[in-house]
């Protein structure tokens, strides 16, 4: 069941923005124990959401790697999310209307520090194991390193500490497709669909791989009328 936490107070951004409304939206799952020493905190990838069971799935189960037997595992939605914590489809406080491309630009850091003030407004201190996927890596590496002390164990997969020259490279690509869709920036729910598809499609060449795609999307017929490779790619555009 998802839960919401409503900030009473204004929340100042990195880049020196500020939003005067947040709503962080969270899963928790098992019992918090009464010395709040069994937190488990994951931090979710760029795509994914604060339902840890919807996107690993088998792995908020009993005698699984998320026990919720005997940890109170907790999953935030990160900040700009459309999953339910405040996003550029919210309504600004100040115009009445949705922020759309008028959403002040925030960082890893500032995604961390909405998970703080949750963690605040929970009154979960130490935290026993922090989980961190791909972005949610880059979330678990910053908040380390903001509150070294808060941690027992760190649980970093498919992340790094900084972003290189390739991956930015890659970032900026997808960025390119979706700004070159005529509808970008429009104030429309919809707008920018068929670009955000398109850099989906170009993300996952950055980590399926060659090996994978020849393993997985071989095309059965010789002549097919659309490579299995093509549907596959323009399925998950759509998809996202």
């Amino acid at each position: 069941m998802i839960n919401y936490y409503h900030h009473s107070e204004p929340f100042s951004l990195e880049l020196g923005g500020q939003l005067d409304a947040l709503r962080i939206a969270y899963h928790t799952y098992g019992t918090l124990n009464a010395d709040k020493s069994n937190v488990i905190w994951v931090c979710h990838a760029l795509t994914g959401n604060s339902d840890v069971q919807d996107w690993w799935p088998h792995t908020v189960e009993e005698g699984k790697f998320l026990d919720p037997a005997d940890n109170f595992i907790i999953c935030a939605n990160i900040l700009g999310s459309p999953y339910g914590t405040t996003a550029p489809l919210h309504t600004n406080p100040a115009t009445g209307s949705p922020y759309y491309k008028d959403f002040p630009p925030y960082t890893i850091r500032d995604i961390v520090n909405a998970h703080r003030v949750l963690a605040e407004a929970l009154g979960i201190g130490r935290i026993k194991v922090l989980v961190g996927c791909s972005v949610g890596g880059f979330q678990a590496i910053e908040w380390a390193v903001m509150e070294p002390d808060r941690f027992e164990r760190l649980v970093l997969m498919a992340t790094d500490a900084i972003a290189t020259p390739w991956t930015i490279a890659i970032d900026e690509t997808m960025r390119m497709s979706i700004e070159a869709d005529p509808t970008f920036g429009d104030p429309d729910p919809q707008a920018g669909r068929k670009g955000l598809a398109a850099a989906r499609a170009i993300g996952l060449l950055s980590y399926r791989g060659y090996y994978g795609y020849n393993l997985t999307q071989k095309d059965v017929e010789e002549l097919p009328e659309i490579h299995r490779a093509s549907s596959y790619q323009q399925y998950q555009g759509e998809k996202l």
